[in-house]
């Protein structure tokens, strides 16, 4: 089917082009994905789809833009989205964020490591290893066991009516696995993410022992008392709250008033062995790609560097607004609601890894709390980045060194600004991270250890 992708996508630059119009982007996403879901310790689904989709960007009268994006049927149909999208594109208003996209036509290396060349064959393994995964988790001491596995195969063809024009095949998968206890509460989570799912049999056995030694090690959870604390955050933790420091130096998220970082270029925000990039390039990343939506090749950007921020990231029109250049970040998104922009994106967070082994950063004072999942993080501001979150699954109090007291229903209400500064240490032990709704822009971060956190409860 990319074959015929590839063809509507000329098709749609073609029509675009005949009704001379400034410009249009055509981009087809041909993906097969694949998800196995697991409860009761056992497989309950396993299904594949498949999807085809071409978003449109177009450009009339210099900067009336819009975004779209159709399942394509035919020529015809194709045809029909096409001069439909032109006609909604006259009646929009003039863009403020619009400056131009990629000229410059580019040559994009090949990247081997993008696509597992065993996917067609996977499909049929697939199972074995989720299966290794749960029995992995109940001899670490789970009692029950869930979670659920993505993986698939994407092809991308991009065309550009300005020059540009490429494609590319990439793999994925992505592992989520809950253990459970008698006591519900009493539970650990393991996690697996990648670009060669057939070569991920081991992540996912390590993953099973975590979350099964995990909710083991969690029985006879007590409440914590409210007060400051050192929390040590494991990579899962440390990526939903630490990673959106760089993830919001991003220029168009600050004329939008949904970053904090608008006023802090060339500031010292962490310490100086705290450094980040964005990483179109990383490789294994799941965002990494030769080129991002405008057809700017793919580039490795330092945001912070020892601990200062130095670059934000730009597409073509926020580089031009800054007098600076593309970093290849251009995407489709949006902020959760309403129709998608045009706008840069990050790929790949890159945090440096750290020198410090797990038993190094749980050294030190005892009022530290180790915490190695949370969901529900909520900002009370995201300027002054103010915010909340419900740690969940496994958390202890660190006793002389070592994990002490299973803890449970408290939250982490602190602000990020101030955390990012307060980083302590960093581990060894960086991975990449993306799951879910909690960490939407993969992240590869080791445990870190933040100082003089505030811990609350709802009652005592």
């Amino acid at each position: 089917m990319s074959e015929q992708m590839e063809a509507y996508v000329d098709l749609s630059v073609e029509i675009g082009q005949k009704l001379d119009i400034d410009l249009i982007i055509a981009r087809g996403i041909s993906n097969i994905e694949n998800q196995i879901r697991f409860s009761q310790n056992k497989i309950d689904i396993n299904k594949q789809w498949h999807s085809n989709v071409i978003e449109l960007v177009l450009v009339v009268d210099d900067n009336r833009v819009s975004t779209t994006e159709f399942s394509p049927t035919s020529n015809e149909n194709v045809k029909e989205n096409v001069e439909e999208s032109i006609k909604f594109t006259k009646k929009m208003a003039a863009s403020p964020f619009f400056q131009g996209t990629e000229e410059k036509i580019s040559s994009y290396p090949k990247q081997e490591w993008l696509a597992d060349t065993k996917i067609l064959d996977y499909r049929e393994k697939a199972p074995n290893d989720v299966n290794a995964c749960i029995d992995a988790a109940l001899a670490a001491g789970a009692i029950r066991v869930a979670g659920s596995y993505l993986f698939g195969q994407k092809t991308v063809s991009l065309k550009s009516s300005a020059g540009p024009r490429g494609s590319y095949t990439g793999t994925y998968y992505n592992l989520t696995i809950r253990a459970i206890q008698k006591e519900l509460d009493a539970s650990g989570q393991g996690l697996a993410c990648g670009r060669i799912p057939s070569g991920a049999e081991k992540e996912f056995i390590t993953a099973g022992e975590r979350a099964g030694h995990l909710s083991k090690l969690h029985q006879g959870a007590k409440q914590v008392k409210r007060g400051i604390y050192d929390v040590v955050m494991a990579p899962a933790v440390a990526a939903n709250l630490l990673g959106v420091i760089p993830g919001m130096a991003n220029p168009l998220a600050i004329m939008m008033g949904r970053s904090a970082l608008g006023d802090k270029m060339g500031e010292k925000l962490a310490p100086e062995f705290v450094s980040v990039q964005d990483n179109g390039l990383q490789q294994d990343g799941l965002n990494s790609s030769p080129f991002d939506v405008e057809g700017t090749p793919r580039q490795t950007t330092p945001i912070f560097k020892e601990g200062v921020l130095i670059n934000f990231i730009h597409n073509t029109s926020t580089a031009k607004m800054s007098g600076g250049s593309s970093t290849g970040n251009g995407e489709l998104f949006n902020f959760g609601v309403g129709i998608k922009l045009l706008g840069p994106s990050p790929t790949n967070l890159v945090f440096n890894n750290g020198d410090h082994s797990i038993e190094e950063l749980l050294e030190g004072s005892n009022s530290t709390i180790f915490v190695t999942c949370n969901w529900y993080t909520r900002f009370t501001s995201v300027i002054s980045t103010e915010y909340s979150t419900i740690p969940r699954d496994a958390a202890f109090l660190i006793e002389n060194g070592e994990l002490g007291q299973p803890v449970k229903n408290f939250r982490i209400s602190d602000n990020l600004l101030r955390q990012f500064a307060n980083i302590e240490a960093l581990g060894n032990d960086r991975v990449q991270v993306k799951w879910w709704s909690q960490v939407t822009n993969p992240t590869w971060i080791p445990t870190v250890r933040v100082k003089n956190c505030r811990i609350t409860t709802a009652t005592q």
